[in-house]
Order: C-alpha cells, then sequence, then structure tokens
C-alpha cells in the first residue's frame, strides 16, 4: 500500500501541475479581467445609439432643451421690452398733453395750421429759380 498510496498521491499532485499549467497557457493569451468582465461590442454600440438618441435626435433631446432655455430666454427679454412699450403707451393716451401733442402733429401732416400762421412747402424735385 506504501507504494501505491505513494503513486496516487503523485498522480494527484502531477494531475493538480497539469492543471496549472493549462490555466496558465490559456491565461497568457486573454486580456486580464477586473473584478466586472468587459461588456460584449454590440452593448457598446447599443450604448452609442441611445446616447445619440436621448442627447440629438429625440424631441425631447438634451439639445433641443437647451435650444429651447435660449429661446425662452429670447422670449422673457421681448417679454420685458414690449411690456415697457406698452406701460410707456399707455402713460401717453392718459396725459392730456400728450394727446394733444399727438393730434396737433397729426393735423400738421395733414396740412393744416393754426390761424395765423402760413406753411411753406418745399418741394425737393422742382429747380429753385433764385439760382440763376
Amino acid at each position: 500500500m506504501d507504494g501505491w498510496g505513494r503513486h496516487l498521491e503523485n498522480r494527484d499532485v502531477m494531475r493538480d501541475i497539469g492543471r496549472r499549467i493549462q490555466r496558465y497557457r490559456l491565461s497568457r493569451y486573454r486580456a486580464p479581467q477586473g473584478s466586472f468582465p468587459r461588456p460584449p461590442r454590440w452593448v457598446w454600440l447599443a450604448a452609442a445609439l441611445w446616447l445619440a438618441y436621448v442627447c440629438v435626435i429625440s424631441e425631447r433631446s438634451l439639445y433641443r432643451i437647451w435650444r429651447m432655455g435660449d429661446e425662452n430666454a429670447r422670449a422673457q427679454q421681448e417679454l420685458a421690452r414690449v411690456r415697457e412699450e406698452i406701460r410707456r403707451l399707455d402713460k401717453d393716451a392718459r396725459d392730456p398733453g400728450a394727446r394733444l401733442r399727438d393730434a396737433e402733429r397729426a393735423l400738421r401732416r395733414e396740412g393744416f395750421a393754426r390761424p395765423g400762421e402760413v406753411i411753406y412747402r418745399i418741394e425737393s424735385g422742382v429747380p429753385d429759380t433764385s439760382r440763376r
């Protein structure tokens, strides 16, 4: 039994060494792995396509949301400008002096004058006779 037991022990040791050598040979030809295995290439492709869709292509893409923010800022500025103009026009409409000035300006454009006033119209298309 002494010879036979030793033979089995040597056989187990040799088998263990054989496995270690095979494992070493195979591990030399593959990339080292970390704690997580590397995903296949199709996963990276799918992730890139999804990212492009989310960032650029979809209706609610990040690019469009960013553009809407800029457009919203411009609209807010325009709204503030229009509100200021409305406030000014409302003030002018309620001011009697401003209404009189606007009415006089409109009548003078039509050719009306105050009593005793003479309106001279100079037309640029007619040659000047005093230059001769």
